[in-house]
C-alpha cells in the first residue's frame, strides 16, 4: 500500500474488507508515515525560520553579556563610591583622585552608550514582533546614530570590544528584518491607512525616498496584494472577484487617504483612516506626510524619550547629541512633504498595469463559469460591496477617469466577453443536440408521413382539453403538423428556453418569464450602470441564433442528401413541415432571435426556413409527376378497343332544321363528360393531394403540384393529337384538354395556356368543320356543366379561388341575394381548398349558357308557346321539394 492510499482510508470500508492482522500491518505502516511527517515538519521548520532561531539565539546571548556588563558596571560604581569616600589630604593624592575622576566620566559614557545600543536592540525586537515597524524604524536609526557616533569619537575601543562588532552585525540583520516586515504589512490585502502610512514613513526614513519614488513602492506592493488575491483558494469565483474587488477598492482609498487626504488632528488619525469619509479643512495634505511630520518635524520630540530606559544612575551620562537625536530627510523640491498633486502618468500605468493582471488573473478563473448565470452571481456579490459617499471626490482628486469605478473599470468587461463566449457555446450545444434530435427523428420517420389522413382526421383525447382553454392537438392537426414534427419542435424550443432562463437574470436582473416586466424605470441611472453590456449581449444573441439557425438548414439538406426512393420523399415532406412548424411553435427560439422586440432578425430565419421548406417539397413533387406520367401513358392509347374501355356516356342532343314547310329533326351526340383514363388521373392527384393535407399546403408548392402534373397531362394530350384520330376520339380529346384548361390550367401561366389552345387547334383540325361548327357550342356547355358538377371533387385542383369566375360559379343571383340561403355559409376559402365531399352538384343555369334542348341548326327566334311552356315548366320545378333541395346543394356546393 503507497502513501497516497495511506492518506485517503475509508475506515468503515477498510473493516469491511481486511482482516485483523492486515489491519494491524495498516497501523504500523501509518505510524511510520506519521513519524516521517513530523520528520519533515521539523526539518521544513528548521529551513524555514532559521533567521528567527539565529537571532533568538543571539538575543540570549545579549541578554546574558549585557546582565554580565550591568553587573561589571554596578561593582564598578560602587568600587568608585566608595574611593569618593576616601579622600586624601595631600595634593598628590588629589591631582591622581581627578586624572582618575575624568577617566571614569569617559567610561561612565562609554558604558551608557554601549547599554543603550543593547537595550535599543531588544527594543526593535520587540517592536517588530508588535507589528509596529515605525517604532522599529526609529529605534534602528537611532542605534545607527549611537553607533556612529562610538565610532568617531570611541574609535580605539571598538577593536576591544567584540561585543560593538556583534551589535554592528546585528544592525544589518535588522535592517533587513524591518524591510521584510514593511513589506509583508503594506502587501496584506486588508490593512488600514493609519498602518500603511506607518509603514511607508518607515521606508521613506530608512531610503529617503521621494514622493514619487514612495508612490511608485505602494502601487507595486498593492500589485502584490492582488496578485495574492488571485492566487488565494476560494470556495467559487465570485468570493474571489469580490475580494479583488475589495483589494482594489482599499488601493485606491489608501492612495487617497495617505498622500492626497487633509487631516485635522494627529490624534484622530486611526478613526480617519478607517472612515471612508475624509475631512476637508486646510491642514497638510495626507496623513502620511502628517505622521511623518510628527517624526521629523520641529516640534517633534527626541526618539530617546519615546523609550521607557530601565532605572539607572548612568542616565545622566547619555551625551546631548544622543538625547536630542531625531530622524532627518533631505527631500527634493518633488518630493516636498507639502506637495498635494499625485503624478497622472503613474496612475495612468497603475490602470493599465492592473487592468493586464486582473485579465491574466481571471482568465482561468471565469472559464469555470459555464453558465451566464454564474455571471449574474458574480456580478451580484461584486456590486454587493458598498462605496463611500465621498468616492467620486476621492476618484477626482486622484485624477481618475470620470465616474470612476471599479467594477465596471476592470471586470464588467471580461464579463462581458465571456458572457458572449458561452452564448456562443450554448447555442452550438444547442445546435448540436437539436442536429441529433433530427436525426433520431428521420430514423423513425415512416411512410404515415406521406399520407397524414390517418392522424388529421381521427379524434383523440387530446384534441381539445377538457381543463384548460387549449386545443393544441386539433390546431397542429389543423396545420398538418404530426405528432413526431410537434415533438422535436418542443425539443428545440426546450433548448432555447434553458438559454433565456439562462441569460434573463444577467440580463434584466430577473426570472425568464414569456411576458417580462421592468423592474426598473428605462432612465434609471443605476439599472442603466448595472445593465451596462445589456443591449451588447440582446445584440449578440440574436446575431448568433440568426446565424446558427442556417446550421439547422445546411444540416438538414446534408442529410437528406444520402437519402433516395420512397425514404427521400417521405423524410423530405418530414423536414419540410418541421422547418415549417418551427416559425409559428417556438415561441423562445423566436425570442431569442427577436431579443430587443425587433422582428427583422426572426423574419429573416423565418424567410430561409420557408424557402428550404418550399424546396424540400420537390421530391414529393418529383414523385407525384412520375407517377402521373406513369398512370397518363393510357391517354394515348387511342385503338378501337381502348376507346370503347375509355369513353364515357356522350350526350344525345335533338337538333331541328326549319325548311321551306317542313321542320327536319335530328340528333347529335356531344360528349359529355371527360373520358376515363383523364378522370383516373385527376383522381389520383387529388388523393395525393388529399394525403398530404391540401389546406396545410404552401400556395407556392400547390401551384407547383397543379402546373407539374398539368403539363405531363397536356404533353400527352400532344401526342395524341399528333396521331390519326377519328372524329369521336378528337371529340372527346377535345372536351378533355378544355376540360384541364377551364378548371386547372393557372390563368397567370400564359405559357400552359398557350400549349393548351394548340393541342385544341390541333384537335379541331381533324373534326370536320361543319359538325365542328354545330358541335361546338354543345361541347362548350358540356365542359361548362363538367366543371361546374366536378369542383367539388376536384376542388383540391383548382389553382386559386378566382379559376372559375368566368363561369359565374360564384355570382349569385338577385333573388338569392334578397333571400340568402342559410348553408350559405359554406362558401370556399380564399386561402386553399379542402377535399369536399364527392357529391355532384346538380344541373343549374350557368350565366351565358342556354338551356339544352332541341334545336335547330340555323338560329331562329322561338315562339310564344315555346317560352310560354318553358315559363311554367320552371315554375313548376322550383315549388317542387327537389329543387328546394337543389338550391340548398347549389348553395353549399358553389
Amino acid at each position: 500500500m503507497n502513501r497516497s492510499e495511506l492518506t485517503h482510508l475509508d475506515v468503515v470500508k477498510l473493516f469491511e474488507e481486511r482482516s485483523v492482522d492486515e489491519i494491524v500491518e495498516i497501523e504500523k505502516l501509518l505510524d511510520g508515515e506519521i513519524e516521517r511527517k513530523r520528520n519533515d515538519l521539523r526539518s521544513m521548520v528548521g529551513d524555514r525560520y532559521k533567521d528567527i532561531l539565529a537571532a533568538s539565539d543571539a538575543i540570549k546571548s545579549m541578554k546574558t553579556i549585557s546582565e554580565d556588563i550591568v553587573s561589571s558596571i554596578e561593582e564598578i560604581t560602587k568600587t568608585c563610591e566608595m574611593l569618593m569616600e576616601t579622600q586624601d589630604s595631600n595634593e598628590s593624592t588629589a591631582e591622581v583622585d581627578q586624572a582618575f575622576q575624568k577617566q571614569s566620566n569617559e567610561e561612565r559614557v562609554l558604558l551608557i552608550q554601549v547599554r543603550l545600543a543593547i537595550f535599543l536592540n531588544e527594543q526593535i525586537w520587540v517592536a517588530l514582533d508588535g507589528g509596529r515597524n515605525l517604532e522599529a524604524t526609529q529605534y534602528y536609526l537611532l542605534a545607527q546614530h549611537i553607533y556612529m557616533g562610538l565610532n568617531f569619537t570611541k574609535k580605539e575601543y571598538l577593536g576591544k570590544l567584540p561585543l560593538l562588532g556583534h551589535l554592528k552585525l546585528n544592525l544589518v540583520t535588522l535592517r533587513a528584518k524591518i524591510f521584510e516586515k514593511v513589506t509583508q504589512k503594506l502587501e496584506s490585502v486588508e490593512i488600514d491607512a493609519e498602518e500603511t502610512s506607518q509603514n511607508l514613513n518607515a521606508l521613506m526614513l530608512i531610503e529617503n525616498q521621494t514622493n514619487d519614488q514612495l508612490l511608485n513602492i505602494f502601487i507595486e506592493h498593492r500589485k502584490t496584494a492582488l496578485q495574492t488575491v488571485i492566487n488565494s483558494q476560494y470556495s467559487s469565483v465570485r468570493f474571489q472577484i469580490a475580494a479583488m474587488v475589495k483589494c482594489l477598492i482599499t488601493t485606491v482609498l489608501l492612495l487617497h487617504d495617505c498622500f492626497v487626504c487633509k487631516f485635522k488632528e494627529t490624534a484622530s488619525f486611526r478613526a480617519q483612516a478607517k472612515s471612508p469619509q475624509c475631512p476637508d479643512n486646510d491642514s497638510k495634505s495626507g496623513l502620511l506626510w502628517k505622521q511623518l511630520d510628527s517624526i521629523v518635524g520641529p516640534s517633534a520630540p527626541a526618539t530617546l524619550s519615546k523609550l521607557e530606559l530601565p532605572p539607572t544612575p548612568l542616565i545622566a551620562y547619555v551625551p546631548e547629541i544622543i538625547k536630542q537625536f531625531r530622524p532627518k530627510l533631505k527631500l527634493t523640491d518633488s518630493g516636498k512633504p507639502n506637495s498635494e498633486a499625485i503624478d497622472a502618468t503613474i496612475i495612468h500605468n497603475w490602470l493599465e498595469t492592473t487592468q493586464k493582471i486582473v485579465q491574466s488573473g481571471l482568465e482561468k478563473s471565469l472559464q469555470l463559469l459555464t453558465t451566464v448565470k454564474g455571471l449574474y452571481l458574480v456580478r451580484e456579490e461584486s456590486l454587493k460591496i458598498e462605496l463611500c459617499s465621498s468616492w467620486g471626490k476621492v476618484c477626482g482628486e486622484l485624477q481618475l477617469p470620470d465616474h470612476f469605478d471599479v467594477w465596471y473599470y476592470f471586470f464588467q468587461k471580461l464579463l462581458t466577453v465571456r458572457a458572449r463566449g458561452l452564448i456562443s457555446t450554448i447555442i452550438q450545444n444547442s445546435m448540436v443536440a437539436i442536429q441529433a434530435d433530427i436525426d433520431a427523428s428521420l430514423k423513425y420517420v415512416e411512410q404515415t408521413e406521406l399520407d397524414l389522413r390517418w392522424y388529421a382526421w381521427k379524434e383523440e383525447s387530446e384534441d381539445v382539453s377538457k381543463f384548460q382553454n387549449d386545443h393544441a392537438g386539433l390546431t397542429m392537426k389543423a396545420r398538418g403538423f404530426s405528432s413526431s414534427v410537434v415533438n422535436l419542435c418542443a425539443e428545440l424550443d426546450k433548448r432555447f428556453l434553458e438559454l433565456l432562463e439562462d441569460i434573463s437574470q444577467y440580463l434584466s436582473g430577473q426570472e425568464f418569464s414569456p411576458q417580462p416586466g421592468m423592474r426598473y424605470l428605462p432612465n434609471d441611472y443605476k439599472f442603466k450602470r448595472k445593465f451596462v453590456d445589456q443591449e451588447e449581449l440582446r445584440n449578440y444573441l440574436m446575431d448568433e441564433c440568426t446565424q446558427h439557425s442556417l446550421r439547422i438548414i445546411d444540416y438538414v439538406n446534408g442529410r437528406l442528401s444520402a437519402e433516395t426512393g420512397a425514404d427521400l420523399v417521405a423524410k423530405s415532406l418530414f423536414c419540410a413541415r418541421f422547418l415549417q412548424a418551427c416559425c409559428s411553435l417556438c415561441a423562445n427560439f423566436r425570442q431569442c432571435c427577436e431579443f430587443a422586440h425587433v422582428s427583422t432578425e426572426w423574419q429573416k430565419v423565418c424567410d430561409h426556413f420557408m424557402k428550404t421548406s418550399h424546396s424540400l417539397w420537390h421530391s414529393w413533387l418529383e414523385s407525384s409527376a412520375q407517377s402521373t406520367t406513369d398512370l397518363s401513358r393510357c391517354i394515348r392509347q387511342t385503338g378501337a378497343g381502348s376507346s370503347i374501355s375509355q369513353l364515357s356516356r356522350w350526350d344525345e342532343i335533338e337538333i331541328q332544321e326549319q325548311a321551306e314547310e317542313k321542320t327536319f329533326k335530328s340528333q347529335i351526340k356531344v360528349p359529355l363528360k371527360p373520358s376515363i383514363p383523364l378522370s383516373n388521373v385527376l383522381v389520383m392527384l387529388n388523393e395525393d393531394l388529399s394525403k398530404v393535407l391540401p389546406y396545410t399546403l404552401p400556395k407556392s408548392v400547390h401551384l407547383q403540384f397543379i402546373e407539374r402534373n398539368m403539363y405531363v397531362i397536356l404533353r400527352e394530350y400532344e401526342q395524341v393529337a399528333a396521331e390519326e384520330l377519328n372524329q369521336n376520339q378528337a371529340l372527346q380529346a377535345l372536351l378533355d384538354v378544355r376540360f384541364l384548361a377551364t378548371l386547372c390550367v393557372p390563368r397567370e401561366n400564359t405559357q400552359m395556356v398557350k400549349l393548351a389552345q394548340t393541342i385544341c387547334d390541333k384537335l379541331r383540325s381533324k373534326i370536320d368543320p361543319f359538325d365542328l361548327n354545330v358541335f361546338y357550342s354543345y361541347l362548350q356547355n358540356n365542359v361548362r356543366k363538367a366543371v361546374s358538377q366536378s369542383q367539388t371533387l376536384f376542388g383540391c385542383l383548382l389553382p386559386s379561388t378566382m379559376q372559375l369566375m368566368n363561369l359565374g360559379a360564384y355570382t349569385k343571383a338577385k333573388e338569392q341575394e334578397k333571400n340568402p340561403s342559410l348553408m350559405a355559409v359554406s362558401a370556399p376559402s380564399t386561402n386553399a381548398w379542402f377535399p369536399l365531399l364527392p357529391i355532384t352538384v346538380p344541373s343549374q343555369k350557368l350565366p351565358g349558357v342556354s338551356q339544352v334542348k332541341p334545336e335547330s341548326a340555323s338560329p331562329q327566334k322561338p315562339t310564344k308557346s315555346t317560352t310560354k311552356k318553358a315559363q311554367e315548366s320552371a315554375s313548376a320545378m322550383r315549388q317542387s321539394a327537389a329543387a328546394l333541395f337543389g338550391s340548398f346543394s347549389t348553395d353549399w356546393f358553389s
